[in-house]
């Protein structure tokens, strides 16, 4: 509220007594305050006081809400970042773990000879179905690709 004029000129605190509806200033030296706060007046005020200051703790309690939620959100977002390291780690040493075993198998030598079998026994075989060769059993089987045979044992 705007103080009265007399108070705005002299620079004085303007503040209002309930019991006269003037100024404190006004009031002590028995000077014109154009100031006048009747009860009424007084009363809208307060109401409007109490609601500003209940929207007010609303907001405040709004905001302490929204700070726990990003609390929550930081903490789930640093874990999964954790988490997420640790797995790319992990697939990395997979694969340099892998790449070791291509490196090895590279330097396998293959036999040149390969053991003759005898096929004689696959004119009897179905498909897919069993032969026997030998003490192995062959085993033609369906893949996306066609039917591959396989040697069980």
């Amino acid at each position: 509220m705007a103080p009265c004029s007399r108070c705005e000129r002299l620079g004085l605190p303007c503040k209002v007594r309930l019991s006269t509806g003037r100024c404190g200033e006004c009031n002590d030296s028995n000077g014109t305050c154009d100031l006048v706060l009747t009860r009424k007046k007084w009363e809208v005020m307060k109401k409007e006081h109490r609601k500003l200051r209940e929207e007010a703790l609303a907001a405040e309690e709004s905001v302490e809400r929204a700070h726990a939620a990003l609390a929550v959100a930081l903490a789930k977002r640093s874990r999964l970042s954790k988490q997420l390291l640790h797995v790319e780690d992990r697939a990395a040493r997979a694969l340099d773990k892998q790449e070791e075993i291509f490196e090895e198998a590279e330097l396998v030598e293959i036999p040149a000879v390969v053991p003759e079998l005898d096929l004689s026994s696959l004119d009897k075989l179905s498909v897919p179905g069993e032969a026997e060769m030998g003490g192995d059993r062959l085993v033609v089987c369906r893949s996306g690709l066609g039917f591959v045979l396989c040697l069980a044992r």
